[in-house]
């Protein structure tokens, strides 16, 4: 009995660990986490469009209202966009399209309950009856960040919005280097037409 147990304790840990390494790959693989798309039908962007930079909104948040964070979210949206064709003018009066983006981030709390009781028989002075909820109970406490960009691809003579990405996910301080800005704003920007 103790060598069964023991080889089901083994197993379980062993899929648990495989469950949370494919659990860790499938994070990686999508570094924007859920990403809605919202597109015009009446235009579509395409490679060799300009672009120039519209006002960006950001969060009051200092975690991402700072020059740093601006800087590096630029560098991000300008490379992704040079990737799929678009080119860059300093000049809006000379774009097709103005790009702005809006960033926030969000402390949040998220509480779930776990009963493992089994009903158990409980037996006293007014006879047996069935006792449900004893056992272990367990509470998991998840604080976490989330974080929200939204990038905006706006058709500069009409004013009309062309193309929308908006990305949420859990986030950490790690989230805000260059390389991981890079990632996600390439993950966002993959419905565009490419170069």
């Amino acid at each position: 009995m103790t060598k069964l147990r023991t080889l089901t304790t083994t197993a379980i840990g062993l899929l648990a660990g495989a469950l949370l390494s494919f659990a860790g790959l499938a994070a990686e693989a999508r570094p924007a986490g859920k990403v809605a798309i919202l597109t015009a039908q009446a235009w579509t962007v395409t490679p060799g469009a300009t672009y120039a930079w519209a006002p960006s909104m950001t969060d009051a948040d200092p975690r991402v209202a700072n020059d740093i964070v601006q800087a590096r979210m630029r560098a991000a949206v300008d490379s992704a966009l040079a990737a799929k064709g678009l080119i860059r003018v300093d000049n809006p009066a000379a774009a097709t399209l103005m790009v702005s983006y809006r960033v926030g981030v969000e402390d949040k709390v998220e509480t779930h309950v776990d009963s493992f009781g089994r009903p158990a028989t409980v037996c006293g002075f007014r006879g047996c009856f069935v006792a449900r909820g004893y056992g272990a109970t367990m509470v998991d406490v998840d604080r976490f960040v989330e974080g929200t960009l939204v990038l905006d691809l706006t058709h500069r003579e009409s004013g009309r919005l062309v193309w929308r990405a908006a990305s949420r996910k859990h986030v950490t301080r790690r989230d805000a280097g260059q390389a991981r800005l890079n990632a996600v704003l390439a993950a966002m920007t993959r419905s565009l037409p490419g170069a």
